[in-house]
């Protein structure tokens, strides 16, 4: 554990996370300043925290601070490379995000889970099961509040927490009791600058793990750890009757330690991707005392999280689907194998550097392609040369018109767009709602 007694803490940006992280070492009498980039002097929450003698420095990162301070609690969002932390690097002060001093201040029993895609989906299943069984548990992280504030108010509950691979670059003795990452695919490459620094940051969710916890991995992506390095019991699972993982499906039955938890042609989710989001839900749920029945009542009747493969409505015989949490391409083309044909996909937004040749495969099953944003001409392009009809737009709104008139009953209409949001909304969620505002605009019509 990282030592605290009489460290002078910097909490580096604001949003949330930090003013949570402010506020509660604050609380707690840490010695803590808060430093963000932009303008604060009219923000409540800033001026709440000034209120509670934490000194906020805003309107830039000056460097002189790095002579005052110990430890810095990082923003997840906020990129190593700026001047202001390498300059800390130089000097050796350490720096973590909130999950990190949430483990340190307090001894928490936490479920971690992870992966490029899929841990949204996951995390909501398993904390929706623990919560029908009457467990004292609670969401954090990426889907819910901050870790550190969950674990100060709740520090004897059982908490359930979606971590990024932000977040993970800056844990040092971070130790979850059950970890799980859906998959280890390619992501914010602009952040980590290459795959494996990406992957790396994501492995450091078992780093610091013992033969008391538990990992739980996808077998069919065995080649990209190092079994023999990983501490930790790790329990394995496929999607098929495979005798060599822990956890295998046969004639339709997640079986584990020859009990059946569910039948997986009774999930309400379409797709084999949510399949394997349900086997990590109905594991962890399970390890942690969950029932057959509970977890069963809860993945068959799960309908979605908001933004990931989101049933919006129907519209003349037109499924709408929000996926606006699709980031990147992988994450759009699981959303495209969980439908055969006929799908209109909306897709496009900031440009990463990112190739998207992993949609070609998938490209039989779109019937038409709708583009914006930056990566639109790209896209476009890449539509054009392997045949898919594609048109041109400026924002998801009339992307959505658009598809909906090029529609007809027994399509799909799927916003999934395989990129980031930042050129023209501010978060993907504002993406997906404006795609959800658009349906029901178009819905209200006659």
């Amino acid at each position: 554990m990282i030592n605290l007694e009489d460290k002078r803490i910097l909490v580096l940006g604001f949003a949330r996370s930090g003013y949570s992280t402010a506020k509660i070492l604050n609380k707690l009498g840490y010695n803590v300043i808060l430093n963000a980039f932009d303008d604060l002097s009219t923000d409540e929450k800033a001026i709440e925290l000034k209120n509670l003698g934490v000194k906020i420095v805003d309107g830039g990162h000056p460097l002189e601070l790095l002579d005052t301070i110990d430890l810095i609690v990082k923003n997840p969002g906020i990129k190593y490379e700026i001047e202001f932390l390498q300059r800390a690097i130089e000097k050796n002060i350490d720096i973590i995000t909130e999950i990190e001093l949430a483990n340190t201040l307090f001894n928490i029993d936490m479920v971690a889970i992870t992966g490029t895609n899929g841990k949204t989906t996951t995390t909501q299943m398993t904390f929706d099961i623990l919560k029908a069984a009457n467990k004292d548990v609670f969401l954090a992280g990426n889907i819910g509040y901050p870790s550190i504030e969950v674990a100060y108010n709740h520090p004897n509950s059982l908490i359930i927490t979606e971590v990024s691979s932000f977040q993970l670059q800056g844990t040092k003795y971070f130790k979850p009791s059950v970890a799980a990452i859906t998959n280890l695919g390619v992501g914010h490459l602009d952040y980590h600058g290459s795959v494996e620094n990406y992957r790396n940051a994501k492995r450091n969710i078992y780093k610091n793990q013992t033969q008391d916890d538990i990992l739980v991995l996808n077998i069919k992506e065995l080649e990209k750890y190092e079994l023999s390095k990983i501490n930790s019991q790790v329990i394995l699972y496929d999607t098929k009757e495979n005798q060599e993982a822990d956890v295998f499906v046969r004639n339709n039955m997640v079986v584990y330690k020859d009990v059946e938890l569910f039948d997986i042609t009774k999930m309400s989710l379409p797709g084999m991707h949510n399949v394997e989001n349900a086997i990590n839900a109905a594991l962890i749920s399970y390890i942690k005392g969950a029932s057959i029945e509970k977890i069963r009542d809860v993945l068959y009747s799960f309908s979605g999280v908001k933004h990931r493969l989101q049933y919006v409505g129907e519209y003349n015989g037109v499924k709408f689907y929000n996926d606006s949490k699709a980031t990147n391409p992988v994450a759009t083309t699981t959303a495209l194998s969980g439908f055969e044909k006929n799908i209109i996909l909306i897709c496009g937004g900031k440009d990463r550097g990112i190739d998207f040749k992993e949609l070609v495969p998938f490209f039989p099953r779109i019937k038409a392609m709708v583009v914006v944003g930056e990566s639109k001409e790209i896209l476009y392009n890449l539509a054009t040369i392997n045949g898919v009809v594609c048109h041109k737009a400026i924002k998801v709104d009339d992307a959505t018109i658009l598809a909906n008139k090029l529609a007809e009953s027994g399509d799909i209409v799927l916003l999934s767009p395989a990129c980031a949001s930042w050129d023209q909304y501010k978060c993907f969620e504002e993406r997906g709602d404006e795609f959800i505002a658009t349906f029901e605009k178009i819905s209200q019509e006659d």
